[in-house]
C-alpha cells in the first residue's frame, strides 16, 4: 500500500489469538491495521501495516507483559492516528487484559465488565431463565448422575475444552451442561447496547479427535432454517444485547433440533465466521466500529446470491510446511515455509465457495484433502526434502501452531 494511502487511513490495533481474519476485514473496511497475535502468519504479515508476533507459551493464552510490549511496538509504527482496538478470541476468560487495553487506547467492542458477565454462567444462564430464553440445563456442581452431561471450560474459547463430564469431574473454573442433539448454528450480529441487528445465519461441524470431540471443523453459510427458529433467534439475541449492553460484532451459538433453538453462548467480538460474511457491499469492521462509537446498526441483515464455507485443516502427523510451496488462493493463515506443525495442529484455513451449502461444504473438504496430501508428501520426504527439516519445537517448548481462537471454533462454540 502507498505512504499517502495509508496516511490517509485511521490505523486501528488489533489482537487475538490469530487475527489474521480481522486484519484482512480492516484493510477492506478502510483501516491500517496493526496486528499483535501468535502466528504473524505469512498473510497476516501481507496484509498488515505491523505485524507483532506474541511471546510466550501459547497454552497459558495471552498475557499482558508480550501483548502489553506488541501494541506499544505497533503504536510507534502507526501511519495515521489510531482509532481504537479491535480485538478477537483469546479474551474470553481474561476481561482484566482488556481494562488494561482500555487504559491507553480506544477499545473498540465490549468493555470488560460486559465481557465477564457474558461468560460467567451463574450470571449469563440466569439471564436466559429470566428472559424465557431456551438453552440446555447448566450447573456449576456436577451433578450426581452425570451421564449425558458435558463439562466446559468457563471462558473457554474453541471446542477443544468440551469433555464428557466423567473426565473433569471437580476441575476448577469449569461449568457443566446437559449433552442435547441439534444442529450447531451461529447467529452473527452487530449490537448497540440498545438492540442488535442479526446479520446472518451459519452452520458449524466439528473435526472431532479423542478426547476432543467437540474440536472445531468449520462453518458455512447459510444456515438452513425455518423462518419460525430465525425469528426465535433474532429474538434472543436482541434481548441479550440489551440486557448485557453488547456493541459492535459479536456471535449467538445455538443448538437447533426439530425448529427449537437452545442458547450455548455469547461470543462478544468478531468470531471465526467473520471471513464467510464479508465479502458484501458493506465492510463488516464498518459496521463494529458505527455501532461501537455511534451506535448506529445496519438497517437490515446481509443477502448474498452463493454459499460459502471455511474450514481448519489439522495435521495427520506432525511435519514441515513445504520450502517454497505456493500456496493457492483459497488457502489462509498461511505457516511460514519449513516451519514444523505438531500434529493436531491446524495448519492453515481453507475457504470455498458454491452454489449451495453443501456444495461449498464439499469443495471446503476437497481442499482440505489437497493440503494434506502436499504436506504428507513432504514429510514422506517424496520431493527429497527431508523430513522436519527446521523443527522449531525442541523439548521443552511450546508448539510452534497452536490455535485457540482459530481453530476455536468447537460444535458451536468459537
Amino acid at each position: 500500500m502507498p505512504k499517502n494511502s495509508q496516511a490517509e487511513r485511521p490505523s486501528l490495533l488489533l489482537a487475538a489469538i490469530s487475527a489474521r481474519s480481522l486484519a484482512r476485514s480492516a484493510l477492506r473496511a478502510g483501516f491500517t491495521p496493526l496486528v499483535a497475535d501468535f502466528f504473524a502468519d505469512v498473510d497476516t504479515r501481507e496484509t498488515a501495516h505491523a505485524c507483532r508476533k506474541l511471546g510466550g507459551d501459547i497454552g497459558r493464552g495471552l498475557r499482558w507483559q508480550s501483548l502489553g510490549r506488541a501494541l506499544e511496538a505497533l503504536a510507534e509504527l502507526a501511519p495515521s492516528p489510531i482509532l481504537g482496538l479491535v480485538y478477537g478470541a483469546g479474551f474470553e476468560d481474561r476481561p482484566e487484559l482488556l481494562k488494561l487495553i482500555a487504559e491507553r487506547w480506544k477499545l473498540l467492542g465490549n468493555d470488560a465488565d460486559t465481557v465477564r458477565r457474558l461468560k460467567a454462567p451463574e450470571i449469563f444462564f440466569a439471564e436466559l431463565a429470566r428472559l424465557g430464553i431456551p438453552h440446555p440445563l447448566t450447573a456449576r456442581a456436577c451433578p450426581a448422575k452425570d451421564a449425558g452431561w458435558l463439562t466446559k471450560k468457563k471462558g473457554g474459547a474453541g471446542g477443544s475444552h468440551i469433555v464428557p463430564s466423567r473426565f473433569m469431574k471437580g476441575a476448577p473454573d469449569v461449568y457443566y451442561q446437559e449433552r442435547v442433539a441439534g444442529r450447531a448454528v451461529s447467529a452473527l450480529f452487530v449490537g448497540n447496547a440498545s438492540g442488535a441487528r442479526v446479520l446472518g445465519f451459519s452452520e458449524q461441524w466439528t473435526a472431532p479427535r479423542p478426547p476432543s470431540l467437540w474440536r472445531y471443523g468449520g462453518a458455512v453459510r447459510p444456515a438452513a432454517l425455518s423462518s419460525k427458529s430465525a425469528r426465535q433467534m433474532a429474538s434472543a439475541v436482541r434481548d441479550l444485547a440489551r440486557t448485557f449492553k453488547i456493541k459492535g460484532l459479536a456471535s449467538a451459538d445455538f443448538l437447533v433440533n426439530e425448529g427449537e433453538a437452545l442458547l450455548l453462548e455469547i461470543n462478544p467480538r468478531p468470531g471465526a465466521t467473520l471471513e464467510i460474511f464479508d465479502c458484501g457491499a458493506k465492510p463488516l469492521l464498518r459496521f463494529h466500529v458505527e455501532a461501537v462509537r455511534h451506535g448506529r446498526l445496519p438497517p437490515s441483515g446481509l443477502k448474498f446470491e452463493d454459499a460459502m464455507a471455511s474450514a481448519i485443516v489439522y495435521a495427520e502427523h506432525g511435519g514441515a510446511a513445504p520450502s517454497g510451496m505456493v500456496w493457492p488462493g483459497w488457502s489462509a493463515d498461511r505457516p511460514k515455509s519449513s516451519e514444523w506443525i505438531d500434529k493436531n495442529r491446524p495448519i492453515c484455513t481453507v475457504v470455498a465457495r458454491g452454489s449451495t451449502k453443501s456444495r461449498a461444504k464439499r469443495l471446503a473438504e476437497e481442499r482440505i484433502c489437497k493440503i494434506l496430501a502436499c504436506f504428507q508428501s513432504v514429510n514422506r520426504g517424496d520431493n527429497g526434502e527431508p523430513k522436519g527439516r527446521n523443527r522449531r519445537n525442541a523439548p521443552g517448548r511450546a508448539p510452534e501452531r497452536q490455535r485457540q481462537g482459530g481453530a476455536a471454533r468447537q460444535s458451536a462454540h468459537r
